[in-house]
């Protein structure tokens, strides 16, 4: 059953007098459980591709369906509330907040959704066991290496439960070693809470992880091959 479906998607983006087709009448479907890689190089499309499926931005065309529901019929509200409650993110950038410990930015996301204190307790407590940082719980991200921030990234994209993981270049800043761990971590992962991860990415290691590869270039998937 699919989790997501494109259907006939096209976006532009305007700077000034010029305008650049991001996506080009893309169509694409997948289905609960898959982890993905969207691959292709830069301004080939797959972040504004990614974008779109966790309803961060909108469609110039054609439509986005996330669990059979209409994204373009959401208002700014609702996508929001999808997004807190289904949809997990993960950046290059880590996006972790400064001031916060380790523990804190995975339970801030559970903070929003107004889980009671001891039920958030315990899961970021099992969270941090399960990523291998119950001993960094206390430090901040200026503490914690490039690899162990974005194992708190991922703690916190996947400590909802959400039905899909969206990852932008996730392994851009880390050296290899490292970054296969975190692919390792991300795929047991999928397997066991059988959470969809979609990826955007040009690391040639992603792609390898990946159970299904959808190559983008100038904003049209060119190849889609499952392994």
């Amino acid at each position: 059953m699919a989790i997501i479906r494109v259907d006939s998607v096209s976006k532009v983006y305007h700077q000034g007098r010029v305008s650049f087709k991001a996506l080009d009448n893309v169509a694409l479907s997948i289905e609960k459980g898959e982890f993905v890689a969207l691959a292709g190089p830069s301004g080939s499309g797959k972040t504004t591709l990614l974008n779109l499926i966790g309803g961060l931005d909108t469609p110039d065309e054609g439509e986005v369906y996330f669990d059979h529901k209409n994204l373009s019929e959401m208002n700014d509200s609702q996508r929001a509330d999808l997004r807190l409650h289904h949809i997990g993110f993960v950046f290059q950038a880590y996006n972790l907040i400064p001031v916060l410990t380790a523990a804190e930015n995975i339970d801030y996301i559970l903070l929003l959704q107004k889980v009671e204190k001891s039920v958030r307790s315990l899961k970021v407590n099992a969270i941090l066991q399960e990523v291998g940082l119950a001993e960094k719980a206390t430090n901040r991200p200026d503490e914690l290496s490039g690899g162990q921030q974005q194992r708190v990234a991922v703690a916190r994209a996947i400590i909802t439960d959400p039905q899909v993981v969206l990852a932008d270049e996730p392994t851009a800043n880390l050296d290899s070693k490292t970054g296969r761990k975190l692919l390792e971590m991300m795929k047991q992962m999928n397997r066991s809470k059988q959470v969809t991860f979609i990826f955007a990415t040009h690391d040639p290691m992603v792609m390898e992880f990946a159970d299904r590869l959808v190559s983008l270039q100038d904003g049209r998937i060119v190849s889609d091959t499952r392994k």
